[in-house]
């Protein structure tokens, strides 16, 4: 039950989501419609199943998908958000495709479109941009106690991304994380300079774990746990250490930054605590004593010891907008995300 009832926009009110069947922005989705909002969901092809399955849970008539398989065109993009009253950009490129000359305008270009589409339509008043807690920092376990604050941008990553010297094997990532960097770096600065009649918020999720709302949604960095169960665990070879959060949570985040008066012009860090391969896999053997295939413990793992200052004023908004007693945990993250397995 929430607790701030002075919402920006009024319940029955249209949201424009993109991105929709995502891991994350389906629980957007659920979130919106069951606080009564109405939402329109871009998808690049047919999703059948979405509609299925949110109409089942809501009834007909609360979500309608939206075809937009290039975010690239502002006239394409003017469509979608036309008739809505906020608008949440989730859509991204997760190809890691290591040329940044490719995707990181096309990213920029991305947000570009959906700012300048949003602003032509009066009735849009909230933006919510989904960035990456990568957008501000590289996780590691370097024993470095960083502070990272409001102001903190990945510009190592974005540097790695354009150097041709750069290994390989990394290059897709740094180009990932320099194109989230750069798309809501831009963000802001495109409504400083344009004084659009929106408020933009971004948010930007650590590591997130929990339930997979609906079987044709991709698990997301969820079926790095899940692939644990059948004993890989090879993204402990390429994921160092680092901040997590549940699924739940982010969603609520971004309905919080779309809804709530007192988030305006803010990034806001859904980073719930540090954690490491070797607590998930503990967690893992507590819940499935029985399965042998659970890979060993990482030998003398560390922590990501980053202070992320931000992340005390969003646990602040889970609890006085959702009346929330904090961060879900990630002991319950874990087992919500393996609750089908």
């Amino acid at each position: 039950m929430l607790s701030d009832t002075l919402y920006t926009l009024p319940p029955g009110s249209r949201i424009l989501v993109t991105g929709c069947n995502g891991f994350i922005g389906s629980h957007v989705v659920d979130q919106l419609l069951m606080l009564g909002y109405l939402v329109r969901g871009t998808v690049r092809e047919p999703k059948p199943w979405l509609n299925e399955f949110f109409d089942q849970k809501y009834g007909k008539g609360k979500f309608e998908s939206f075809i937009l398989s290039n975010l690239d065109s502002e006239v394409d993009c003017e469509k979608a958000v036309e008739g809505a009253s906020g608008v949440i950009h989730m859509a991204a490129d997760v190809s890691m495709n290591p040329d940044p000359s490719v995707v990181i305008p096309n990213a920029v270009k991305a947000m570009q479109s959906i700012l300048k589409a949003a602003s032509k339509w009066h009735s849009v008043k909230q933006v919510v941009l989904t960035s990456s807690s990568t957008a501000a920092y590289t996780p590691s376990s370097d024993g470095e106690r960083t502070t990272i604050t409001q102001d903190t941008w990945n510009d190592a990553a974005v540097a790695a991304a354009w150097d041709a010297h750069a290994p390989p094997h990394s290059k897709g990532y740094f180009v990932y994380v320099a194109s989230k960097t750069e798309t809501e770096r831009m963000a802001f600065k495109w409504v400083q300079e344009h004084k659009p009649s929106f408020t933009l918020n971004t948010v930007l999720p650590a590591l997130t774990f929990g339930k997979i709302l609906a079987p044709g949604v991709g698990g997301s960095t969820q079926s790095f746990v899940t692939n644990m169960l059948k004993g890989d665990g090879s993204a402990m070879t390429f994921l160092p250490p680092q901040w997590f959060v549940n699924v739940v949570d982010v969603a609520r985040l971004h309905v919080a930054a779309l809804l709530s008066p007192s988030v305006k012009s803010e990034r806001i860090f859904a980073f719930a605590a540090s954690q490491n391969w070797t607590e998930v896999i503990r967690i893992l053997r507590k819940l499935r004593p029985e399965n042998s295939l659970i890979p060993q413990e990482p030998e003398g793992e560390a922590q990501d010891l980053k202070i992320v200052e931000p992340s005390k004023w969003a646990e602040e908004i889970l609890k006085s907008f959702y009346d929330r007693p904090g961060w879900v945990s990630l002991e319950e993250s874990i087992a919500e995300g393996i609750c089908d397995c």
